[in-house]
């Protein structure tokens, strides 16, 4: 028996879990994001402030440099800085000290103005006039390129930048120059005004530091502060980013200006935002402890409240289950449960899979009956409706079969296995609902299936597409020529047994088409049979040239028989009886030579089964090949080379008894029913000579022994040896003996 109370314990500490851990994320990530958002929104502000000061300062120095240039391009100075002032141009000086005064003005922060005349040797300094060159300053190198630019300055006495304005302005020699000087202690002031951050600068562009907040570092150099290197990095002009002084975190804000190539620096520790986001941390805390609280409560009365069914329906099975012994007891109530429940659905599987492959059998036998024509009318509209098959406005049975195993890696005992193989692909291409059914039914695989297409033609062709993609995918995977028969399409599905008869009887038509076929019956079937055709001709010649083993000559034959049968249209059975024809005219050859016996015992088998089982041209020229004409030829070989020096005495019998007329190879080899190929052969091998040599000498000795012995005229010699007249007996008989025939004659009577 399973625990009482385990499932209920499990429920609740997982219900408590599942509401306490997202409030615990939730607490966390909303502490950091409240932490980082403060922290953005301080360095945002920051940003401004940095902003504000920025814009403080440069527009400060931006009206002392409009002041200081309206000052400097004045006729009034641009004329006297030429001149040699004296004494008695107190006039003139006292408007140029006036002017300068106003320059100096301490609201602007400006601390020193100076007029120089480089040309008549005299400066305005102070509110004074003075000749001669100022001895207390290094003397200046003027550069056009930075007329009207703030530079750094720092002497002993002075910390600041400088405005240098050349006169007259952009001048390739100026004449004189205007020097303003603004300390860095009149900058800070309007840089750190109302900045509430630790570290505030200003740095030109050769890393040195112009203003800072605090006075000793300036004039100093950044190039070993940690947050140099990110700042030359950023491709912003303005912005932030986190780096570390001296092991504390800090935030430094920064501000590109193209005036004067400047960069505004704020550096800022994060205790700060740090401080200003513990509130949040607290509050947040506290409200996670609060839900947390209410979390657990609420757990508990919920786990009770979905315990109540889960109880009751173990009781339940408590009070109808079978003990069994031996069971593992369970670890809770929900798995006791679940082992009822799956014993029941394992018998409830069981039963539906039983019920299911008898269902698929049961259809497989319905249409295996329909094929076959085994159901009634009634019967067939019953199961069609039972078994929910597509209605479709025609219907087609497509029936495929293997045209040949010859040269591919299969055994004819993995027949069935490939039926079932080329099915499972057909079925695989012909998708439901336009497939009905797919099958092997015998040496074939049948498939019915329908279309909507109105047209004759249309349907053909939806068909016949069908039927080229099987045949495509059949020669892909499997390496196997397959030809499909198509029936006629028909309306009814009572007609099924009829089309499957006439698939099956296009599939007879490959005898005429050859292998890879797609039949259709209509466009095979000729509309008035033809009658028998046997050409008893190439038959006679075939034999003629089997007994003269001329091979060439008996496949040429063979051939042009298969091509004139197949030639005229006719009926698939017309062409078999044909070629049944041919094999019991070949085996009357056989008969006759005494070679039944092992002809036709050698293979144990009927060769008219053979041959009726042959479904193209291509295996039938095969067949009659290396199963009859072949065979009759290693025969017929055996035969001669056994008789050979028989061969030759024959041939040698036939000149000697018909030397005297007009005697030919070729009528030897018809005379002892051999090939003129063969004899030429067996004749040369065993005499040595060839054939008409030999005749030739055979009717020299005849010459020759008529001359010494009858008193027969040379010219009745010369027509008895069959020459054409005497002078080309004498002039051979000459050739031969080195004298004419009637030389011969006296000296073999002399």
């Amino acid at each position: 028996m399973p625990p009482r109370t385990t499932f209920f314990i499990r429920l609740m500490i997982f219900s408590t879990l599942i509401g306490t851990l997202p409030l615990l994320f939730l607490g966390i990530y909303s502490f950091f994001q409240s932490t980082s958002a403060v922290q953005t929104k301080v360095n945002e502000a920051n940003v401004f402030i940095l902003q504000q000061s920025q814009s403080r300062v440069e527009q400060i120095l931006k009206v002392i440099d409009q002041v200081t240039g309206r000052y400097a391009e004045s006729p009034l100075v641009v004329n006297s800085v030429s001149q040699r002032l004296e004494i008695g141009d107190f006039q003139n000086i006292d408007q140029l000290v006036k002017g300068l005064l106003g320059v100096q003005t301490y609201e602007l922060g400006v601390k020193d103005t100076e007029l120089h005349s480089l040309q008549q040797g005299w400066y305005i300094k102070d509110g004074g006039f003075y000749f001669g060159p100022d001895l207390t300053k290094k003397p200046i190198l003027l550069n056009t390129a930075y007329n009207s630019r703030w530079v750094p300055e720092q002497d002993g006495a002075f910390q600041g930048i400088k405005l240098l304005k050349t006169i007259p302005a952009q001048a390739a020699e100026p004449k004189g120059y205007l020097s303003v000087r603004v300390s860095n202690t009149e900058l800070a002031k309007l840089l750190t005004g109302g900045f509430s951050s630790r570290e505030t600068m200003i740095i030109d562009d050769q890393l040195n530091v112009i203003v800072h907040s605090n006075a000793e570092r300036i004039g100093g150099s950044i190039a070993g502060e940690p947050w140099l290197e990110p700042l030359r990095n950023t491709p912003e002009t303005h912005g932030y980013f986190s780096s570390t002084l001296l092991g504390k975190p800090y935030s430094v804000i920064y501000m590109h200006s193209r005036y004067n190539n400047w960069t505004y620096v704020s550096v800022i520790p994060l205790e700060e935002a740090r401080k200003e986001s513990a509130s949040i941390g607290w509050a947040t805390l506290t409200a996670c402890v609060l839900l947390l609280l209410f979390t657990a409560l609420l757990s508990y009365w919920g786990s009770k409240r979905m315990y109540f069914p889960v109880r009751s329906l173990m009781e339940v099975t408590m009070r109808h289950s079978k003990p069994t012994g031996g069971s593992t007891a369970a670890k809770d109530e929900l798995q006791w449960i679940g082992t009822q429940f799956t014993s029941l659905h394992q018998s409830k599987e069981q039963l539906e899979g039983q019920m299911k492959m008898q269902s698929g059998q049961l259809f497989d036998y319905f249409m295996l009956k329909l094929f076959q024509g085994e159901l009634h009318r009634s019967e067939l509209e019953e199961k069609t409706s039972r078994y929910q098959l597509p209605v479709w406005r025609h219907y087609a049975v497509l029936v495929l079969q293997i045209d040949t195993l010859d040269q591919t890696r299969y055994q004819a005992s993995e027949q069935d296995l490939l039926l079932f193989a080329i099915n499972n692909i057909a079925s695989e291409l012909i998708e439901p609902p336009r497939r009905l059914h797919a099958m092997p039914i015998g040496n074939y695989q049948v498939s019915l299936v329908g279309s909507d297409a109105e047209h004759h033609m249309e349907l053909l062709g939806e068909f016949s597409s069908l039927a080229e993609s099987a045949q495509r995918s059949v020669d892909q995977y499997l390496g196997l020529k397959v030809s499909v028969g198509i029936s006629r399409p028909f309306e009814q599905m009572y007609a099924t047994p009829q089309a499957f008869l006439e698939a099956k009887e296009a599939l007879q038509y490959r005898i005429r088409l050859g292998e890879k076929a797609i039949l259709h019956l209509d466009d095979l079937k000729p509309r008035q049979a033809s009658g028998h055709y046997y050409p008893h001709h190439l038959v006679s010649e075939l034999t003629q040239a089997i007994a003269f083993l001329d091979r060439d000559k008996a496949d040429e034959l063979l051939r042009q028989f298969i091509q004139e049968v197949l030639r005229v249209e006719t009926d698939p059975n017309l062409y078999r009886m044909s070629f049944a024809m041919l094999l019991t005219d070949l085996a009357r050859v056989i008969y006759d030579a005494g070679d039944t016996g092992e002809m036709f015992i050698r293979d144990h088998g009927n060769e008219y089964e053979q041959l009726l089982s042959l479904k193209t041209p291509q295996q039938i020229e095969i067949w009659f090949k290396h199963q009859i004409i072949y065979p009759m030829m290693d025969l017929a070989r055996k035969r001669h080379e056994s008789s050979g020096k028989s061969i030759s005495r024959s041939v040698m019998d036939l000149i000697h008894e018909h030397y005297d007329s007009d005697l030919t190879l070729e009528q030897c080899a018809q005379r002892l029913n051999y090939s003129t190929h063969y004899i030429r052969r067996i004749f040369r091998k065993e005499t040595g000579m060839n054939f008409s040599d030999y005749l030739a000498g055979y009717r020299h000795d005849m010459a020759k022994s008529w001359l010494s012995g009858s008193d027969m005229k040379i010219t009745e010699i010369a027509e008895k040896l069959q020459y054409t007249n005497a002078q080309n007996f004498i002039r051979q008989f000459r050739k031969l003996e080195g004298m004419t025939p009637g030389q011969y004659r006296e000296q073999q009577r002399a």
